[in-house]
């Protein structure tokens, strides 16, 4: 392979005026609120054409991260993630368009744009100025990784090859001769397109996620790149698109609709669980781990053309909380955890022409508002109600709903007399004693995950309204608006004497039509043989 190195000059001041005037692109905005699900602070809005966010890296001791732009050519910006404010950019040379992948190593950062093929920009993050360019291979560089000295990459051929590459020496401009910085092994014919990878904990194996149908998932030795073992994965499980480590755990999402998220367990290369996400919930693009968590931004856009964030309980492999960005805001490529908050960048749209990175508190807050309940079932001393949503996830705040007050009154009054307490909802110790009877239900007369209860105790043929408020691990939710009426049915000795009545009736009506039957005049009486008509 023919490789040009090119020298890593200073950047001028006459070009970086000339830059400035140039890229007046970056528009921020603010907005502070809480919304059903998860919460949303902040959000960057840049002027991207039909671009958008593809790979960021971070500087977790600044709070710093630098977002690359896929686009014309391609661009970097700098963002403080504490105030969510842009404090440089840089744009590429016009012919380095298209942006792949984007690693750090120290204060370097290194990006693979789609063309030209194979070639690997410089720049020197803290001044944001453009050092100069490495042809790493004819073909653009899909994925990569920095493990200590060196750069791990990908090339887009078929079959793939992945390359070793010496960072440090590639600084300190000792790379004259090629083959002393870069080392590069071919994968097997058909094992084409590595989608992510990464190191184990101890930085001795290096695993790829393949964008195969189906998938597959290749482990190698660092720093030699002797392939160990590969794993195939199950019909329907296609296309990898990222994939992320959480302890000795592999997580890998599937380019399918809806997505499907893989859990490995590394040592092994045994597929242990999955879990395939909803209708909608749309190739897993970006992963973001914080505690016993996992946050998926989907690169895919709703009906209503916005994106989602799912958080999963990676131990159980289940569906904990979501949250939906808003309009105009899809495409989650680019997702980066720095604290509590997690960071994803969309791609601009036909409608919008930009991109935006949207910043998500990571850690649970309150349920959204429960929608007011609705009829279920009833007895004559209960009734059953749920306040069940589409996507309920999307709603309780970041953490499971684990217990809820229904507020109950008779539908011709206006003040509530009654407080029904289930699972671990902690009772309103400003209620009014004298005025609200508390009711302490048993756990299972809530169910469905929280969104349906059984009220017991109350008056036959009454007609009752309802609220609720639910509660999660932080607390309760906001109350919801009142239920329309709902009635209880007759009491059980009240239905008894009812259906003894019916059946009384039943029996004297059957016996007039008998005695009626025996009394009624015969034809043949009426009408002998010789009476004509």
């Amino acid at each position: 392979v023919k490789c040009r190195i090119e020298r890593f000059p200073l950047f001028r001041a006459t070009d970086s005026a000339m830059l400035h005037s140039k890229m007046k692109w970056i528009l921020v905005a603010w907005m502070v609120g809480s919304v059903s699900g998860l919460f949303r602070d902040g959000f960057e809005v840049v002027e991207t054409g039909p671009g958008g966010f593809f790979g960021a890296v971070l500087d977790g001791t600044t709070g710093t991260a630098w977002f690359g732009v896929d686009d014309s050519p391609a661009r970097i910006i700098r963002v403080n993630l504490d105030t969510m404010q842009v404090t440089g950019k840089l744009e590429l040379h016009a012919e380095e368009q298209r942006m792949w992948c984007f690693v750090k190593h120290g204060h370097f950062g290194y990006v693979g744009v789609e063309s030209p093929g194979g070639r690997l920009v410089g720049v020197d993050l803290d001044k944001m100025e453009r050092l100069g360019y490495a042809t790493a291979s004819k073909y653009p560089l899909l994925a990569g990784t920095v493990i200590q000295d060196y750069g791990y990459f990908s090339a887009g051929s078929n079959p793939s090859t992945v390359m070793r590459l010496h960072l440090l020496q590639m600084q300190q401009g000792e790379c004259k001769d090629w083959s002393t910085c870069r080392f590069e092994v071919s994968l097997n014919q058909g094992e084409e397109a590595v989608r992510a990878m990464f190191p184990d904990s101890d930085n001795r194996h290096l695993f790829l996620a393949m964008y195969t149908v189906p998938g597959r998932i290749i482990k190698m030795e660092i720093p030699s790149l002797n392939r160990v073992s590969d794993l195939e994965l199950h019909v329907g499980e296609d296309k990898l698109l990222c994939g992320a480590r959480y302890g000795d755990v592999g997580l890998f999402g599937t380019a399918t609709s809806p997505g499907r998220l893989i859990k490995v367990d590394l040592n092994t290369m045994a597929r242990t669980d999955a879990l395939t996400f909803i209708s909608g919930e749309d190739r897993p693009a970006s992963l973001v781990i914080y505690g016993k968590y996992l946050f998926v931004g989907f690169g895919s856009a709703w009906a209503e053309g916005t994106s989602s964030v799912v958080k999963v309980d990676i131990e159980r492999m289940r569906r904990v909380s979501a949250v939906v960005t808003r309009e105009g805001q899809t495409w989650l490529y680019t997702g980066i955890g720095y604290k509590s908050l997690g960071f994803f960048g969309t791609r601009g749209t036909a409608t919008t022409k930009h991109a935006t990175i949207v910043r998500l508190s990571l850690d649970p807050t309150f349920p959204g508002v429960p929608v007011p309940p609705v009829y279920n079932e009833s007895g004559s001393t209960w009734i059953a109600v749920n306040w069940l949503r589409e996507y309920p996830e999307y709603h309780n705040g970041g953490a499971p709903v684990i217990g809820a007050r229904v507020l109950l009154r008779p539908a011709a009054h206006h003040d509530w007399t009654a407080e029904h307490v289930y699972g671990y909802a902690a009772p309103d110790p400003a209620a009014p004693k004298d005025r609200i009877v508390r009711v302490h239900e048993e756990p299972f007369r809530l169910s469905e995950h929280g969104y349906v209860a059984r009220v017991d105790g109350l008056q036959p043929q009454t007609a009752y309204k309802f609220a609720v408020i639910l509660t999660n691990e932080i607390g309760p939710s906001h109350r919801s608006r009142s239920s329309d009426a709902m009635k209880t049915s007759l009491a059980s000795w009240m239905e008894l004497a009812w259906a003894a009545a019916a059946a009384l009736g039943t029996l004297l009506l059957a016996a007039v039509y008998a005695a009626a039957w025996r009394m009624a005049p015969r034809i043949d009486v009426l009408y002998g043989d010789r009476d004509t008509e």
